[in-house]
């Protein structure tokens, strides 16, 4: 309640702030502005008064003219001053399409009964008719003639001064009211300014002080308290790393039991394989065959299952050892296609190789469990289409890649899809082939070998799963270009169109 309260004052002091400095920049703007009017007006009715006055000797000296061409020479004076007097005129009373100076210029020069305006223009009618009248000798008695010497010298330049004082007068007036104005405002200001130090800045920094002091006495609760803790904190951290290094310990020796239990974890699985092989030869209804063959795809599945936590486990234990050597990558690929083939063939897929001559440095059947992986979960969950396994350059590297046309991996699985007993909760996932240990395989082995892997996917388009292995030498240029060509069809097709177009 106290912060919206001087919050709410705050803001009320800034508003009235903000309309002090709105008024006063307008009261500013008003000043300069009177004065430019001001100074404007002066400076043309200055102007009228000197024209007014020329007018009236360049008329004089057009009655003495002693030649045609001396006349002449008056007359073209004349007609420019009179030209000037009259725009200037226009000017001051905002008429004849010229833009005028304000409404109290106007006012001035057609107030009271004999308004200036007109006096001016019959001043300008009469130096229309002169000049209309100059190509021949001016007649002595001529009554423009007359008009114009009369008011230039006499009226019209007292009219003309009075008009001067009089704005003058009434700029003064505006700019001490302005200047009024302006005081009030700052006053105003400052008033408010006096308000924010005495009810709101004065009690903030008392409610501050509150707080600190407040704070003072948490902190010393807190460091009273925090002897206790970190003597606990010790304790039980010390709990906490003695049962890490146990569990650590823990789970090496299962890593190294199962890795070097691996044979003897398999001898019953032989046996059962032995015994199903006798048991056939003995079997002649089709009940039984139906029953062995059942037998078959459980041992078979058991086995692989086996062979996976036996291999994530030496891979834990660190029994596992790269060998790099150089390998050509043809005979691995084309032994992968051939192997899974069939397999592909029986759903009705198309299992392609891009030929290769590229040779990479690697462990050659490190790598191939990498590729095989991949390779089983490309076929085994693409339903329709097919997969593409080939390579191509990247950089210093060579990319080995898997394309497929499944369906895909949605982003948020993609981050997760490596880890260990993870599946993906879709219906085309089949939960019989393993337990969520492949991928997190490939990823083990993929660190272990130091080959990044890469992964492009979008749901309904197909995934590409690549390793980046470090290339050994060149191959034939005529090759190299025939593999790019086919992955970048790949990529067109498998991650922007259609499955079924694949």
């Amino acid at each position: 309640m106290t912060a919206r309260w001087m919050t709410a004052r705050y803001s009320l002091a800034l508003v009235i702030i903000a309309f002090c400095t709105l008024v006063g920049f307008f009261m500013t703007e008003q000043v300069m502005n009177q004065h430019a009017d001001m100074l404007d007006v002066v400076n043309m009715s200055g102007r009228q008064r000197m024209l007014s006055q020329r007018s009236a000797l360049l008329v004089e000296r057009m009655h003495h003219a002693r030649t045609d061409e001396e006349r002449r020479g008056y007359r073209a004076e004349l007609a420019l001053a009179v030209e000037t007097f009259e725009r200037t005129h226009r000017r001051l009373t905002g008429t004849g399409g010229e833009p005028g100076l304000g409404l109290a210029v106007r006012n001035l020069y057609f107030e009271g009964p004999e308004p200036l305006n007109e006096e001016v223009l019959r001043f300008i009618a009469a130096l229309r008719v002169i000049l209309d009248a100059a190509g021949k000798p001016l007649p002595p008695d001529m009554p423009e003639a007359r008009l114009v010497a009369d008011q230039a010298l006499g009226s019209l330049l007292d009219r003309l001064d009075l008009m001067v004082a009089r704005y003058q007068e009434t700029g003064e007036e505006g700019i001490a009211m302005l200047r009024a104005l302006g005081v009030t405002a700052l006053a105003l200001t400052m008033l408010t300014l006096l308000a924010e130090v005495l009810l709101i800045f004065r009690p903030m920094v008392r409610h501050v002080e509150e707080q600190f002091g407040e704070i003072g006495r948490m902190t010393a609760a807190l460091e009273e308290a925090n002897g206790t803790l970190e003597a606990q904190v010790r304790a039980r951290t010390a709990e906490l790393q003695g049962a890490k290094t146990a569990a650590e310990q823990a789970h090496r020796a299962k890593s190294r039991f199962l890795a070097h239990a691996g044979h003897d974890l398999k001898q019953p699985l032989e046996a059962i394989g032995m015994f199903t092989g006798m048991l056939d030869r003995q079997v002649d209804t089709a009940r039984g065959r139906l029953l062995l063959r059942d037998l078959r795809l459980a041992q078979r599945s058991m086995r692989g299952l086996l062979d996976q936590i036996l291999e994530i486990s030496r891979l834990e234990s660190g029994v596992v050892e790269p060998a790099p050597v150089e390998v050509p990558l043809a005979p691995l690929l084309e032994q992968l296609a051939s192997e899974f083939r069939p397999q592909a063939e029986a759903k009705g897929l198309e299992l392609r190789m891009v030929a290769t001559s590229r040779a990479v440095v690697t462990d050659p059947a490190l790598l191939e469990r990498i590729l095989r992986n991949l390779l089983a979960n490309a076929v085994r969950y693409t339903e329709r289409g097919r997969v593409l396994v080939g390579c191509r350059l990247r950089g210093g590297a060579l990319s080995v890649e898997i394309h497929d046309s499944g369906q895909g991996i949605a982003p948020d699985d993609v981050r997760r899809i490596f880890e260990e007993f993870v599946q993906l909760d879709r219906p085309d996932r089949d939960r019989s082939q393993g337990i969520g240990l492949g991928l997190a395989i490939v990823d083990r082995l993929a660190r272990l070998l130091g080959h990044p892997l890469v992964l492009k996917s979008a749901e309904g388009r197909g995934s590409v799963f690549g390793v980046l292995v470090p290339r050994a030498s060149r191959a034939r240029r005529s090759d190299e270009t025939v593999a790019v060509r086919v992955l970048d069809q790949q990529d067109r097709l498998g991650a922007a169109a259609d499955p079924q177009r694949l």
